[in-house]
């Protein structure tokens, strides 16, 4: 597996994650919604401002980002994406463990919310032991009890 890394997130990262958000979410976001460039940056700019954003690393270079809030009642995922050229190597299955386990150490269960339109990030999720919790469509809810993390 590849080693992967973290580390915060600074303004000059911005638009390298944007561009990510962009390659992996355009279609997906096109199917459920619509596509507007306008406001997809600006919901972008608000999330990145709000959001603990990491950037992942491998070999010491950006493949992509985290942003993840840390609420009252859990460790809220935002948003993972991995650049393309990155997927399939385990990236994202190593960075959800870590949350699970930032989630376990914070005594915080880990949520999230995945359109029904990307099955492939919620194949991953429910891999890695999130459960569906409610179906709100577009939204699938998912959440992982923190307590059985390893």
């Amino acid at each position: 597996m590849t080693k992967v890394g973290m580390r915060p997130a600074a303004q000059e990262d911005e638009q390298l994650l944007y561009s990510v958000y962009c390659v992996n979410m355009r279609d997906v976001v096109e199917q459920t919604w619509g596509w507007d460039d306008v406001w997809q940056l600006a919901e972008f700019d608000k999330r990145f401002r709000q959001c603990g954003v990491s950037v992942i690393e491998v070999e010491s270079r950006a493949v992509g980002g985290l942003f993840l809030e840390e609420r009252s009642d859990s460790l809220y995922v935002h948003e993972l994406q991995i650049a393309p050229a990155f997927q399939g190597r385990g990236i994202g299955t190593a960075v959800v463990k870590t949350v699970i386990e930032q989630g376990a150490s914070r005594g915080l269960p880990v949520a999230l919310s995945v359109v029904s339109a990307n099955p492939r990030a919620m194949s991953l999720y429910e891999r890695l032991g999130l459960r569906v919790t409610q179906v709100e469509p577009p939204f699938v809810r998912m959440h992982h009890d923190t307590r059985s993390a390893v």
